[in-house]
């Protein structure tokens, strides 16, 4: 019998590869505001709230401002810069054929992240997207918790497929396990982190959920 029934997929750096509409969103923010930043330290950025991020360049009263501002600039038109990877749309038709229950839990906004699947037609093989909702959910711990309600699951039963420490630390955090996905934002501390795999291609996870 399979260990998990749920899989709760991240968005950015996992189902698609989202950096250069983030990118030029936080060009134009930068440059809305007049702050130069080194877009080397852009990778970092995708994949915790905005607030995080933003609370680096700006003061504490500031920064809903400006993630409004980001916002606004993004869903324009930069959120579409936003390919899938190869290989995921297969990889979630087979999971589902399989049985596996597969859900979205990322800190995009939620309406953000369910226009987002169904754009790129992805909608119909998930049963659930939770995703941020500032004030209420901001963080990927709450809002993973939040995806599993919604759905049933329980946390022996479900795993959190992720590219980032943010991801492998919001699962911690809920006590779910945590497959890290390779083809994405990685940096050196999420591959040093324990997870229960590790993950070259998306194809790699029809392997370790047999």
């Amino acid at each position: 019998m399979a260990k998990y029934k749920y899989v709760f997929f991240d968005l950015d750096g996992t189902i698609s590869n989202s950096y250069e509409g983030i990118a030029r969103s936080l060009d134009a923010t930068f440059k809305h505001y007049g702050i130069e930043v080194d877009k080397s330290l852009y990778p970092g950025y995708i994949g915790p709230p905005l607030s995080d991020t933003f609370r680096l360049y700006f003061p504490p009263e500031k920064v809903s401002e400006v993630v409004g501002w980001f916002r606004d600039n993004y869903v324009k038109g930069d959120i579409f810069l936003n390919p899938v990877y190869e290989g995921i749309p297969e990889t979630m038709a087979e999971l589902k054929r399989r049985g596996y229950v597969l859900c979205v839990a990322t800190c995009k906004k939620q309406e953000e992240a369910q226009m987002l699947m169904k754009h790129f037609k992805i909608d119909g093989y998930l049963t659930y997207v939770s995703g941020l909702t500032y004030g209420v959910r901001e963080h990927k711990a709450e809002i993973l918790e939040y995806g599993m309600l919604q759905v049933g699951a329980r946390r022996e039963n479900s795993v959190m497929v992720g590219d980032t420490i943010y991801d492998i630390e919001g699962a911690n955090l809920a006590g779910v396990d945590c497959i890290l996905c390779k083809w994405g934002f990685a940096d050196e501390k999420a591959l040093a982190m324990k997870v229960a795999y590790a993950v070259q291609k998306p194809s790699d996870l029809l392997d370790v959920l047999k």
